[in-house]
């Protein structure tokens, strides 16, 4: 079974995934690879801003800085979800140790 490409972090089938062992490492690691993509592209965008207002082209560097938003935006969603699905594992981890009482 894939992962699709674009889904909802509160999607049903997300909601469900989410929970198997597997699967989690899987969203993790997918979620992981797309920050990362996302996260470039805000460094190549505020790179082409400071660019850009160097040498006094304004619509370029207007463009340059909404990009940087828009990437910023995306990578903070995917942020989020590799933050909860982290939650999940160390309460998963949490409940498959035994308490010591000694």
């Amino acid at each position: 079974m894939r992962i699709p490409r674009l889904e909802e972090m509160n999607s049903e089938r997300f909601m469900q995934e989410a929970f198997d062992h597997e699967m989690r490492a899987r969203w993790t690691k997918s979620a992981v690879l797309r920050r990362n993509i996302y996260l470039g592209l805000f460094a190549a965008g505020m790179v082409c801003t400071l660019y850009t207002a160097f040498i006094h082209w304004s619509t370029l560097c207007v463009l340059s800085l909404f990009l940087s938003t828009i990437t910023l935006v995306i990578t903070t969603k995917y942020d989020t979800q590799i933050h909860f699905l982290k939650i999940l594992e160390s309460r998963d981890r949490l409940k498959n140790v035994e308490p010591d009482y000694s």
